[in-house]
């Protein structure tokens, strides 16, 4: 069962005990990368704001497990991927979300299933006009060059 959670710094999460998701990169050879982008809709929290098919981890599952999970409910059939690492981001209070980082062969088309008002596939300078989920933003702050 998914539950809200209040971590230690007083943050109230979904997951009780954590979440996780996929960020999927198609990067062609000579030309810039661009990643696989949710609109999350209205009904969850940070509505409306870009971010990644992800959610809460569920009792005795994996957050590998948990990504699979939410990319199908919210996004649809998983592509053929390729995992190159996992980002753990903590709140502070010891809640993390697993952004997991994907490499596919090509963009494919993502449907809007559960959660999702909208998908497209955006460069890291795309992603700079975009209202992004916080936790996205935090990522993509951490691979742009400073300015």
């Amino acid at each position: 069962m998914d539950l809200w959670k209040i971590c230690e710094m007083g943050h109230i999460h979904w997951g009780s005990q954590g979440a996780a998701g996929f960020l999927f990169r198609y990067a062609p050879v000579g030309a810039e990368s661009s990643y696989l982008l949710q609109r999350r809709a209205t009904t969850v929290d940070y509505p409306a704001t870009w971010g990644i098919p992800g959610g809460a981890i569920r009792d005795g599952e994996s957050p590998g497990a948990a990504a699979k999970r939410e990319f199908q409910e919210e996004i649809g059939p998983l592509p053929s991927y390729r995992i190159t690492g996992v980002k753990v981001q903590d709140c502070g209070g010891q809640w993390k979300f697993h952004m997991i980082l994907a490499d596919v062969d090509r963009e494919f088309q993502a449907l809007c299933g559960k959660e999702t008002v909208a998908t497209g596939w955006f460069t890291q300078n795309d992603m700079t006009n975009l209202d992004l989920h916080p936790g996205l933003q935090i990522w993509l702050n951490e691979q742009l060059p400073a300015r």
